[in-house]
């Protein structure tokens, strides 16, 4: 990552935290842990959808348990508040609940987040999902590697999609970004399946931006090489 990369990434995350401080100052009543631990499903989803527009870093520990939440909705509500709070907040400590092996609910719905939220680091916390027993956290942990753009992971992604079911293929292809996927995902536009057409379809742009901005990265590296130092001419 770049100078410039570092210092609007730190940027974002500077206006993200203060943009989430007012929200929280003129929101209404806050939300509860005893709310998010309500019986009742649709209590705990509107709390935690609450936490969007009114965001309570605090309750980052009750969130992170709610991953492994008995109702889809409250996961998938999960997920949208914890990528909207960003990776400055989030990121250490989903990687830490994920160290800890959490069940098959709770996992995926974590690697969804890191799908989310890429970052180099985030590796380490989804290689040993990659060949978990359930379906969904394979295909979650597959997203969240594809959604690293490196292209030291295409060899290893591409593996796994050869062998794999459909819906493994279009979790592989949802998160793909990294230039040396260009070809495959070009081979991908003419799958018999729609959605997979359509993920390749979705998949093009991020993989040609990806590559032009490495090609950013190398040109001042190249021309440092190509143009020596003036006190050594």
């Amino acid at each position: 990552m770049s100078e410039l990369e570092q210092w609007l990434e730190k940027a974002q995350n500077f206006w993200r935290k203060s943009r989430m401080r007012l929200r929280g100052l003129a929101s209404g009543p806050r939300v509860t842990p005893e709310q998010l631990a309500s019986d009742d499903a649709a209590t705990r989803w509107r709390g935690v959808r609450s936490l969007l527009t009114a965001p309570q870093p605090t309750l980052l520990p009750t969130l992170l348990s709610l991953a492994d939440d008995a109702d889809p909705m409250v996961r998938a509500a999960v997920v949208d508040v914890l990528t909207s709070w960003g990776s400055t907040i989030v990121l250490s400590s989903t990687r830490r609940t994920l160290v800890a092996q959490p069940g098959p609910a709770a996992a995926t719905t974590l690697l969804e987040v890191l799908a989310h939220l890429p970052a180099p680091e985030n590796r380490s916390a989804i290689l040993p999902f990659l060949a978990h027993e359930d379906e969904a956290v394979r295909a979650a942990a597959l997203t969240a590697l594809a959604a690293l753009c490196d292209d030291n992971d295409v060899a290893q992604l591409r593996e796994a999609w050869e062998a794999a079911s459909i819906a493994i293929q279009r979790a592989i292809i949802a998160g793909l970004c990294a230039p040396a996927a260009e070809s495959w995902v070009q081979e991908a536009l003419t799958a018999d399946d729609p959605v997979l057409r359509q993920r390749a379809i979705q998949a093009m742009p991020r993989i040609q931006r990806q590559a032009a901005l490495q090609r950013q990265q190398v040109a001042p590296a190249q021309k440092e090489v190509e143009e020596p130092d003036d006190a050594l001419a």
